[in-house]
């Protein structure tokens, strides 16, 4: 059996997004047709390269890497997948980003980097701090960060990322370790209660632009009710 370019495209997103669905598949561009995908989907599973997830959580088949996808996947890629154990809510997370990743490209966002191509750690003042956003869409206006917010992270860790976001930017480390010289940050979250309590966390003169929308604000729908 052939492994075609796309399929190689899909297991690489899967790797990456560490889960999708079969709408979120057609909604990336990766295949054309529901026919398209279901297809290539049968014949990947049953070469082990991509495995099914079934959950009483999600109405409809989840997808990722199988046992044999690092045949398909550069080393570095292949790496990320071993030993990975996701738990329910590591999936709604995982699903929740690709639904902003898919909103933001049908508002005129040209590329995506995924977190596992964004995670990093540099020094300020002797102290070792780290940054992993769970993606970056470019945009004409420039690169945004994002945070998919489910309401889980306490109001204190949340400040504490903002307040290093700031270090990242002013440091010049935004440069050093991303290629780009200034970025937004923009908390997608779930309700407008927890936005408006988001916001108050924001300290006076930040040095990027912070931004926090609802999931609704979006044009995204929330993913499952599990935990």
């Amino acid at each position: 059996m052939v492994i075609t370019p796309r399929d190689a495209d899909l297991v690489r997103e899967l790797a990456l997004s560490h889960v999708l669905s079969r709408d979120q598949i057609l909604g990336l561009g990766l295949f054309a047709s529901i026919t398209r995908v279901n297809t290539r989907l049968r014949v990947l599973r049953e070469l082990g390269i991509v495995r099914r997830i079934e959950t009483p959580y999600f109405k409809g088949s989840l997808f990722t890497p199988g046992v044999n996808a690092a045949e398909v996947l550069r080393d570095r890629i292949a790496r990320l997948i071993a030993n990975r154990q996701p738990s329910p809510r590591f999936l709604r997370h995982a699903l929740s980003v690709t639904n902003i990743r898919i909103a933001l490209t049908s508002k005129g966002a040209t590329d995506w980097r995924h977190e596992p191509m964004l995670w990093r750690t540099f020094e300020v003042a002797g102290k070792t701090l780290e940054v992993r956003p769970d993606g970056m869409a470019i945009t004409p206006k420039g690169p945004v960060l994002i945070e998919c917010d489910m309401g889980h992270v306490t109001p204190q860790k949340l400040a504490s990322k903002l307040a290093v976001y700031h270090e990242f930017q002013r440091s010049g480390h935004t440069q050093k370790l991303y290629g780009f010289d200034s970025f937004n940050l923009l908390i997608v979250t779930t309700g407008k209660l927890r936005a408006a309590r988001l916001r108050e966390l924001a300290p006076g003169g930040l040095s990027y632009g912070l931004r926090v929308q609802t999931f609704e604000d979006l044009g995204v729908s929330m993913v499952g009710g599990w935990s």
